[in-house]
């Protein structure tokens, strides 16, 4: 088998907790991620979803050690990047690029369109010189929707919409192999969402991208993903393939998160079964020592507040559930 372009293994973030306004002192620690493991495949596209809060976005800034990560490892095309020095960081970076989620805050307001884009190319030497930098440019906007003559405009000029198209097209400047895209629609109008996952899956035919997609609107996930990573308070509760997920999920968080997913057929969505969730995600700073969910499962038993259940297989084509009572529901 191939190395997968991107591998994680037991991936953990821990955040500490101070006080104090003057002399900060060290009260507790945050597990925002939690012994995260998986693949990515040349050409796949990997969907992360889960609630606000449970390690998705810290998951994709360990992975490019925007933050360094408290433990595991990270291995881009067999190479661990927490052992690389920074010069070999920036090196690889070129390979390795992000979609931020809010295209207002992502794009430096004093620099044009043109300079935002130009900006990783020139800087990874893939062109030299005002000439190629302003062909690169127009190759990138007019490759991602957008005119050539918006180089020499500034961010405030366009809509939300078309300023994410401008992030993506600054992402693609490097030639990356891998693109990480933090909820890059969540901020756009539902119109405007549509175009940008269309105009990302061409991409991804087109230049053969690898995509690590994190979400939070499971509709969203099921459109773009080949497979789909669930977490919840920091760990991996689910994982599958697409198909198998939606249509037979396992886990009972994942099962409830499914059950809130609107029907467009009227008659399904009065036939369907709603999973309610009682309560609230309890705190990273202080996390169950048994099962995560059990405090809002509805199918908790004595034992989930006594094991830690792991991520084991549940069926075919690699599924995977972290619990005990893992079983297939029909939420129709």
């Amino acid at each position: 088998m191939s190395t997968p372009l991107l591998e994680v293994r037991h991936l953990k973030k821990i955040f500490p907790v101070t006080r104090g306004a003057i002399l900060r002192r060290t009260v507790g620690q945050a597990h925002a991620v939690d012994d995260v493991s998986f693949t990515l495949d040349r050409g796949e596209t990997l969907g992360l979803v889960g609630e606000s809060g449970c390690g998705k976005s810290t998951v994709a800034r360990c992975v490019l050690r925007l933050i360094e990560p408290s433990a595991g490892k990270v291995l881009f095309r067999g190479e661990d990047l927490l052992s690389c020095s920074r010069s070999r960081m920036r090196d690889l970076r070129r390979y390795m690029q992000i979609v931020f989620q809010d295209p207002y805050g992502s794009l430096n307001p004093r620099m044009t369109v043109g300079q935002l884009v130009a900006e990783p190319a020139l800087f990874h030497g893939l062109v030299k010189g005002r000439r190629e930098a302003g062909q690169r440019v127009g190759e990138m906007l007019e490759r991602v929707g957008l005119s050539a003559s918006y180089a020499r405009r500034y961010p405030h000029e366009f809509s939300g919409g078309q300023r994410q198209r401008i992030g993506i097209a600054r992402a693609l400047a490097s030639e990356p192999d891998l693109l990480i895209l933090d909820e890059p629609i969540s901020a756009l109008d539902v119109s405007i969402q549509a175009q940008i996952l269309n105009l990302l899956e061409d991409l991804q035919s087109d230049l053969g991208l690898t995509y690590l997609f994190i979400a939070h609107d499971l509709s969203l996930v099921r459109h773009l993903s080949h497979r789909v990573m669930v977490m919840y308070l920091g760990r991996v509760v689910e994982t599958a393939d697409r198909d198998a997920l939606f249509e037979s999920p396992m886990h009972p968080y994942t099962q409830a998160l499914l059950s809130a997913v609107p029907v467009a057929d009227p008659r399904k969505e009065r036939l369907r079964k709603r999973i309610p969730l009682p309560g609230t995600v309890p705190s990273c700073v202080d996390p169950p020592v048994a099962c995560r969910f059990a405090s809002r499962c509805f199918k908790v038993q004595k034992v989930c507040t006594e094991q830690d259940p792991p991520l084991e297989p549940v069926g075919e084509n690699d599924h995977r559930a972290a619990c005990l009572f893992a079983e297939p529901a029909r939420l129709l």
